[in-house]
C-alpha cells in the first residue's frame, strides 16, 4: 500500500499549530483575562511591547492592529505560549537566564542570538540605544550602568542592561527575566521573547515579511 504524501510543514508551523491546539484545549476566559488579555467578541486582545495584537482561535489569525497584518510566526508562537501559561505567581526579582535551571540547556543559543547581538550591535552607542529603547516604549531606570525595563506582555517584563565598558572590554548588554517566567513562558519562548525584543530595539516589527 502506497501511502499519500503528506503537506510539509517546517518546525515553526508544527509548533504553532500545537500552540493554537492547547490553547483551544485549555481555554479558560478567567485566565486569560488574568494574563492582560481583552476577550472582544470571539477574538482575543493583546498589548504586545509597543503594538496591539488580535487573534482569533475559529479560524486561527494573528495580525497587527490598526492595518490587520499577519503577525510573524515567531511571535504568534511566542503569543500562544504566553496565552496558555499559569500566572498564579507574582514576579518577586529580576534574573538572569542562567538563573533558570530548566533553560541552561539554552544558555549558548541564548548568548548567541541575543547577548552578542545586543551588544555587538544597537547596544554599541549608548545614545543610539536610548533612542530605541524608548521608541520601544522602554521605562528608563538607572543611568549606570543604564537599565530599561519592557513590558512585553501585560504580566511579563523583561529588563535590559547595559554596561559601559572600558579600555580593556567593549560596551555588553544583557536581558533579566522575572523569576517567575517559567510559569508564563517555556523556556524556548524565553529565547524567542528576548529575541524579538531584541528585534524590537533593531527597528523591526512584529508583521510577517
Amino acid at each position: 500500500m502506497v501511502r499519500p504524501e503528506l503537506p510539509y510543514q517546517d518546525h515553526y508551523e508544527i509548533a504553532r499549530n500545537a500552540g493554537v491546539d492547547r490553547l483551544r484545549a485549555g481555554f479558560d476566559t478567567r485566565r486569560l483575562e488574568q494574563l492582560g488579555a481583552a476577550l472582544i467578541g470571539d477574538s482575543i486582545g493583546l498589548d504586545v511591547l509597543c503594538w496591539q495584537f488580535r487573534l482569533t482561535l475559529e479560524p486561527f489569525s494573528m495580525v497587527l492592529l490598526p492595518g490587520g497584518q499577519e503577525v510573524s510566526i515567531v511571535w504568534q508562537i511566542l503569543v500562544l505560549d504566553y496565552l496558555s501559561g499559569h500566572p498564579g505567581s507574582s514576579p518577586g526579582r529580576f534574573v538572569s537566564f542562567a538563573d533558570f535551571p530548566d533553560a541552561r540547556g539554552y544558555l549558548p543559543t541564548f548568548d548567541k542570538r541575543v547577548i552578542q547581538r545586543l551588544s555587538f550591535g544597537v547596544a554599541r552607542n549608548p545614545e543610539e540605544f536610548v533612542r530605541r529603547a524608548e521608541q520601544c516604549a522602554g521605562a528608563r531606570g538607572s543611568d549606570v550602568p543604564l537599565t530599561y525595563l519592557f513590558r512585553l506582555f501585560p504580566k511579563l517584563e523583561l529588563q535590559v542592561i547595559r554596561h559601559e565598558g572600558d579600555e580593556d572590554l567593549p560596551p555588553s548588554c544583557n536581558i533579566l527575566f522575572p523569576d517567575n517566567a517559567l510559569d508564563l513562558l517555556t523556556a524556548e519562548c524565553m529565547v524567542a521573547a528576548a529575541e524579538r525584543l531584541a528585534s524590537a530595539l533593531e527597528g523591526k516589527g512584529p508583521a510577517r515579511g
